[in-house]
Formats: C-alpha cells, structure tokens, sequence
C-alpha cells in the first residue's frame, strides 16, 4: 500500500518521510552520498535494517532517524562535515539550556497533545519549584521534599515513583505523566505553596498537614461527580 509522504526536517533541509522513515535517496544527497546500486549489500555492511516504503515511483530504501545520523557522522563529504558542525551546535544549545531550541523541537512535532504535554511538563516543574521554595523559607528541611512529593505522588496517580517508572519504563517520574495527570500535580502544589504563604505555617508536620489535606480533597474532587471544578485551597 502506497502511504502518503511526510516531511522531516534535518537541519535546514525537509526530507521526505514515512512514519519516521526518512527516504534514503534524500539522506545521500543531503551528505553529498551517491546511493549504491546494490542496497541489499551496503545496507547490510553498515547495519541499515530499514524498511522499502513507496514515495510514489515503488518500494525505496528508507533509513531510521538513528541511521541517519549515523551515517552523517562517519562521512567526511564537504556536507556532511557541515552537517556535523550544526549538530554540534544543537549540542551546545541544549547542554547550555536554550528554550529557543526547545520551542523548534515542538513545532517540528505534528502531534498537538505532545505540545500540550511539554507545556504541562513545563508548568508541572515551575509549580514543583515554587512549593520548593516556599516549603523552605517556611523552615521545612531534610525528608519533608521527598515526603511531599510521595503525597502528590499517591494521591494524583495512586503509586509511588519507583512503581511508576517502572510501570511506565521511565528513568524521570515526571516524563512517565499523562498531561492531565501534571495538570493536577501543578494544581496541587501550586495550592499547597499559596495556601503555606496565607496561612502562615511553619515546619515539617505542619506543612505535611496541610498538603495532605489538600491532596485528598483534590483527589476526592477529580473523583466526584464535578471534576470540572477545582477544589480551594483556603
């Protein structure tokens, strides 16, 4: 069956592509690569196991994104060596932090939801910070960080970390969350840190308290009949 062609961008360049198959003529002229005659045989010496997909004129070799770029790193065409000084410079930008580059990595990806769950990744780690900061300048200290989070952990996804990452074959807990499931954690902590701040508490147990009760009424509210509405926090 003939699938309609995609578009994936690789540097400066759109090749095309089939669910995340990327058309192996395009690769080559990218890095300056004349294609083999023979596939079969260069395919298997440099351990290229993609599949033929059909980009209008029959079955093409196609290379995985993995095989693309590592075959961009061991030639030494003039393109490829051009290639490679970009990718370095993707390097550079996301070991130094760039959100610009980060908001390029989005817009790449088609799917809508993965946008709305980097958005939710993004507030969730904002909203993490901040009960952070409140819990410690309200003379929290030692075990209650991790405590906190076991709370929010139960009560928004009914397990601990160790039992999610597992479960969902995740190194960071957080990477393992649906986007509703960070929705609820920012609201719980965001209420947690604000209700610290107008209610004044000071200390570990009494910090705990507090989130433990607002973990259970945001659960029993995300349960009940209206989880539409947001439970308050004071």
């Amino acid at each position: 069956m003939k699938l309609l062609a995609q578009m994936i961008q690789v540097g400066p360049r759109s090749l095309p592509a089939q669910g995340g198959l990327v058309q192996a003529d395009a690769v080559f002229e990218m890095l300056g690569l004349t294609r083999p005659e023979a596939w079969e045989p260069y395919a298997q010496l440099h351990d290229f196991t993609s599949p033929k997909r059909d980009f209008g004129f029959g079955p093409e070799p196609t290379l995985s994104l993995p095989e693309v770029v590592r075959l961009a790193f061991n030639t030494q065409t003039t393109q490829a060596r051009r290639w490679q000084r970009q990718a370095q410079g993707w390097l550079v930008r996301m070991l130094s932090g760039d959100v610009r580059l980060s908001a390029e990595i989005a817009e790449r990806n088609p799917e809508p939801e993965a946008r709305r769950w980097l958005h939710a990744r993004l507030e969730n780690q904002e909203a993490r910070k901040t009960l952070m900061s409140t819990v410690a300048r309200h003379g929290g200290s030692g075990p209650i960080y991790g405590q906190l989070g076991s709370i929010s952990n139960r009560s928004v996804l009914g397990m601990n970390s160790a039992s999610l990452r597992q479960e969902r074959g995740v190194r960071a807990t957080r990477d393992g969350l649906r986007t509703d499931e960070l929705l609820r954690l920012s609201y719980l902590e965001s209420a947690t840190a604000r209700a610290i701040e107008e209610r004044g508490v000071q200390g570990n147990e009494p910090i705990l308290a507090l989130h433990r009760d607002l973990a259970e009424r945001e659960r029993q509210t995300w349960g009940g009949s209206v989880a539409g509405s947001a439970p308050q926090a004071g």
